[in-house]
């Protein structure tokens, strides 16, 4: 059986729970397929939540907070780690973080701009259609533009590498109002020698990553995650063979891409055609 990884509870407090999961199954005696099939997941599931592949279930916690017999620690903890988001949804919190950290990240969204590419407009837009009761959600908005910042990163710099779905842009295209800012910030984005934009053609039919957003990151003294996310939920992987087989599906999907240069002058000629 391979050593278990350490956990550095001062991380964070996400990691600070993951910190007590673990204890309290090793002081339960429990191995983690024995605390999965208590609480009625697989031992694999438990593995991820204590190695931060992926964050617990709102509904799961109570449940290991009662079979680890816990006194509600596990769910003042992940209270504690959900309401330290910084202005982001609880499960991307921990991926805007390791965003800021990264030296490379490349990334596909098939139905919108990647949040890195927005303009303000853009995503008051989208935040505006969620139609949620109390209207925008501003500290999102300010979180999604300031995430930016991370593009101007001199030490070390970040590479970007983004593939935009020319369905996406067909959209925006709708919205006269938001098209020619949106496209705007694009082209000045390009202009930061570290940007690369990669316009995916609706000619290009089926493709390798269709089945959702896809956010590749290359992170110091780590390596290469994968972060994979469906509406309003998302999984961090770092295990080397499921990383690989997402950046196999990337290198697919840019094999169908327009080049750079080309790219650019397609959003060139969108722009006028917004005007």
């Amino acid at each position: 059986m391979s050593a278990e990884k350490a956990i550095d509870p001062t991380e964070s407090l996400w990691a600070l729970f993951r910190h007590h999961l673990r204890f309290l199954r090793h002081r339960a005696g429990l191995t983690q397929e024995a605390l999965g099939t208590l609480v009625h997941t697989s031992g694999s599931h438990v593995g991820q939540i204590e190695t931060g592949e992926r964050r617990p279930h709102p509904d799961l916690v109570p449940v290991l907070d009662a079979a680890l017999e816990a006194n509600d620690m596990l769910n003042h903890l992940a209270h504690l780690a959900r309401e330290a988001h910084d202005g982001f949804p609880d499960w991307f919190a921990g991926v805007a973080r390791e965003e800021q950290r990264a030296t490379r990240i490349r990334t596909y969204q098939p139905q919108i701009i990647p949040g890195l590419l927005q303009c303000e407009a853009y995503t008051r837009a989208l935040f505006r259609e969620f139609r949620a009761p109390g209207g925008v959600d501003e500290e999102q908005v300010a979180a999604r533009i300031e995430r930016q910042g991370v593009l101007h990163r001199t030490d070390p710099p970040l590479r970007y590498w983004a593939i935009i779905d020319e369905g996406a842009l067909n959209r925006l295209m709708s919205t006269p109002d938001v098209a020619a800012a949106q496209l705007s910030h694009m082209l000045k984005m390009l202009e930061l020698p570290n940007v690369v934009i990669e316009i995916l053609p609706v000619s290009c039919g089926f493709h390798a990553c269709m089945d959702g957003n896809l956010l590749l990151m290359t992170l110091p003294r780590r390596g290469e995650v994968a972060y994979v996310e469906s509406m309003g939920d998302g999984d961090l992987f770092v295990d080397e063979v499921r990383v690989a087989e997402f950046e196999r599906r990337y290198d697919l999907l840019r094999a169908e891409t327009l080049s750079a240069s080309r790219s650019a002058q397609f959003l060139r000629e969108l722009l006028e055609g917004s005007r």
